[in-house]
């Protein structure tokens, strides 16, 4: 009897792992397959007219933020150049992030409106800057290149719990969108807005990263981001139209460093045994470094700092 209750209980533990992979199998299998939007270049125009977001050549949006590390300015740009992206004609809008009045990035975005009046994304060419030298290209992306696909920024008739993809390139670039309410109103030092839409945007790849967006139709685009982690403000300061853009400086060419990212991990596992969660780029003591994120073995989550040309270990933070 025992042999036998042995023998029912091997098969079901079987046929329980067996389901287990079938299930991972389909949902791996519909995950890869369900976003996948047909692009017919033919729908499309560059034409952006959304009235939460439109785009129209020479306007400027200018927002402000004051952050841990200063104060934030960020200059959007509806700029007159187009981009063909997947056989689609898009709009170029140049957006670029000062802070404490040094440039920080420099970044093309494309978009395009269907002829229901959606706004599509349709990737970027994003550069990371410290010191008037590129640092990073990380988070560009273009649609159809390397399976990039686009995303909807605006949807024609937004309506509550609506939920979409912005962009999508696996590991990259996966911002999504939700439609959280409709009909808000602001009150904010530039001015009060009304006819508002709220929306929640997050990230499958930064968990802890989210914020509530607002668009506006007086403005045609965002006028409030709030970090719902941080708490951080982003307002807009000031809108202007058949306005040129503000100065650059010269960008020059991507940085060459002496010390690799692999030997950059290599000497902070050293110094802080653990897993390293992230590797980034940043200006920090006047320096150009490496910020290697590591969860520690024995500690907390630890920042090792390391110069980029020498490989000194500049600070240790917790």
């Amino acid at each position: 009897m025992k042999k036998q209750n042995l023998t029912y209980l091997i098969i079901i533990l079987v046929s329980v792992i067996v389901l287990i992979n079938a299930s991972f199998f389909l949902y791996n299998k519909y995950s890869a397959e369900i976003y996948n939007p047909t692009i017919n270049p033919s729908d499309f125009t560059s034409d952006v007219t959304n009235r939460y977001f439109s785009l129209i050549p020479e306007k400027k949006m200018v927002y402000e933020a004051n952050t841990s590390d200063g104060i934030e300015r960020n200059e959007v740009y509806v700029t007159s150049e187009k981009k063909l992206v997947q056989g689609v004609e898009t709009s170029v809008v140049w957006d670029r992030v000062w802070l404490n009045g040094e440039l920080i990035e420099d970044t093309k975005d494309w978009y395009a409106q269907d002829k229901e009046g959606n706004v599509w994304y349709f990737g970027e060419d994003s550069k990371e800057i410290i010191n008037n030298i590129i640092v990073s290209t990380k988070g560009s992306w273009e649609s159809g290149v390397d399976g990039a696909k686009p995303g909807i920024i605006m949807k024609a008739n937004p309506k509550i719990g609506d939920s979409y993809r912005q962009e999508y390139y696996k590991g990259e670039a996966e911002d999504m969108g939700e439609v959280l309410s409709l009909n808000e109103t602001l009150i904010l030092k530039y001015g009060n807005f009304s006819d508002c839409i709220k929306t929640l945007d997050y990230t499958p790849l930064e968990l802890d990263v989210k914020e509530h967006k607002y668009y506006c139709s007086a403005a045609g685009g965002v006028v409030l981001e709030v970090g719902l982690d941080s708490g951080e403000r982003v307002e807009i300061i000031s809108l202007d139209y058949n306005v040129q853009p503000s100065p650059s400086p010269i960008i020059n060419e991507a940085l060459k460093a002496e010390i690799t990212e692999a030997e950059a991990i290599e000497i902070a596992l050293k110094r802080v045994p653990g897993k390293v969660t992230d590797v980034a780029i940043e200006k920090k003591f006047g320096k150009i470094t490496y910020v290697v994120e590591i969860d520690a073995d024995n500690g907390p989550e630890t920042d090792v700092i390391i110069d980029m040309n020498t490989g000194e270990v500049l600070g240790i933070e917790t």
